[in-house]
């Protein structure tokens, strides 16, 4: 089967273009950044004095903020263009990511968060539409998966090297904080990096080759239902109860295992690389099992079997059944992402993607953002096991909301809903 699925990633992989390339690699060293930051910055900050409540106002401020640039966001990149709307938002995401590791100051740091969270949004706004120009609808699920397993494979090498580099340089002299902020700024020089390869991007031109290329893939899109806003307002709903849910407990991960089992920033970093591998295979698997059992099941299946081990985490004291349980977590939680992240897409026309997505956004990132400033303060108040098993029961509720939703969409009864890539490979 995994010999199988591989041989199908490689083939598709051969006849992907030049753009789909480059965003492939933009992909990767925003990952490398991402995963530093990700793992190290909510140390970085308690290190250098501030709280888990002041985390949590801090996220939940700087996502508010953000919130009324989204639509603007969306539709700056039909202006500006693919190219220089990821250039633009990969700088500055490097550029406030890099001033927040050199103060600590609680209202300079919001400031900056705003800044991160309203490019993150031009960047989501600009990337998953520009990968749905980019590649043919057969090919296109291996392309959401491959990003999307590029970045997590590069987070968990930068997890488990930025580990390491907190101690490297405390090796001349850096105090805890001054090598978490030196971490933090490498982490930002790999975000910035990316913008050297963004900008070699060729954007879709309205006449000449591109022009016959782009028709010749709008003739393969899938149909878009006339019911569409009724599906793109019940996916934005749904995505205000997982956001909610993820706020409470998901941000804190690295804190948990910091607070609870008084793990190093070594070993942190190694179970969030480890983390990543887990998911790794889980999305470049998901393809294989949305083909067998269609996506409202395999959606059912593994966001219901990750509530368990995220139970199972809240409840443990025991290191390794909460090293284990949460790997466990992680690759079935989001091994699906890819798989959702393109049906979303696809529900509406394609002249309305960048908008729509950050709608959507908005109302992930809405819901998170007030429900990460509860999850601070219930942690600082009574610790990691409440917040937790109200994710869990919070995504139990968004599980059902999902499959009531959509399990009447066109996409939800195909269970070969995945395309074949271009060329016809050996079947399972």
């Amino acid at each position: 089967m995994i010999q199988h699925e591989f041989r199908r990633y490689w083939t598709a992989i051969r006849h992907l273009g030049t753009n789909m390339r480059l965003l492939l690699a933009g992909a990767a060293l925003l990952g490398l950044g991402n995963g530093i930051f990700m793992t190290f910055f909510n140390l970085y900050l308690k290190q250098g004095g501030l709280g888990e409540a002041f985390l949590g106002r801090l996220n939940s401020l700087g996502t508010i903020g953000s919130l009324a640039l989204a639509i603007p966001a969306g539709l700056l990149v039909t202006r500006l263009g693919s190219r220089k709307s990821l250039v633009l938002s990969c700088a500055l995401i490097a550029v406030c990511g890099a001033l927040q590791a050199n103060v600590l100051v609680p209202a300079l740091l919001v400031v900056l968060q705003v800044g991160i969270s309203a490019s993150t949004m031009l960047y989501g706004a600009t990337y998953n539409p520009e990968m749905m120009r980019s590649t043919d609808p057969q090919d296109r699920q291996v392309a959401f998966s491959l990003a999307f397993t590029t970045g997590t494979v590069m987070s968990a090498i930068a997890s488990a090297v930025g580990g390491l580099l907190p101690r490297f340089f405390a090796q001349f002299g850096a105090s805890p904080v001054t090598g978490l902020r030196l971490t933090l700024l490498v982490g930002a020089a790999f975000i910035l990096a990316s913008t050297g390869v963004f900008i070699r991007l060729r954007e879709h031109q309205s006449g000449g080759e591109q022009a016959a290329d782009a028709h010749s893939t709008l003739q393969n899109e899938p149909e878009v239902t006339p019911s569409w806003k009724r599906f793109a307002f019940r996916y934005a709903a749904v995505n205000v109860i997982i956001g909610f849910g993820a706020g409470l407990s998901i941000p804190y991960l690295n804190l948990y295992f910091t607070d609870r089992f008084h793990a190093s920033t070594v070993v942190v970093g190694n179970l969030f690389a480890m983390s990543n591998v887990v998911l790794t295979v889980g999305v470049l698997l998901a393809p294989w099992l949305v083909r067998r059992a269609g996506l409202l099941r395999t959606i059912a299946v593994t966001v219901g079997g990750s509530l368990v081990f995220l139970v199972i985490m809240a409840l443990t004291h025991n290191v390794v059944i909460a090293a284990l349980a949460f790997w466990m977590r992680a690759g079935l939680m989001m091994c699906s992402t890819p798989v959702t992240d393109k049906f979303c897409l696809e529900l509406v026309p394609s002249d309305k993607r960048s908008v729509a997505h950050n709608i959507f956004q908005m109302a992930w990132t809405g819901s998170w953002a007030v429900s990460t400033a509860l999850g601070g303060w219930l942690i600082q108040k009574t610790g990691f096991t409440l917040p937790m098993v109200l994710t869990a029961a919070i995504y139990g509720i968004y599980l059902a909301l999902f499959v009531l939703s959509f399990r009447h969409h066109p996409a939800m009864q195909l269970s070969g809903s995945v395309c074949p890539p271009t060329t016809p490979v050996q079947t399972d």
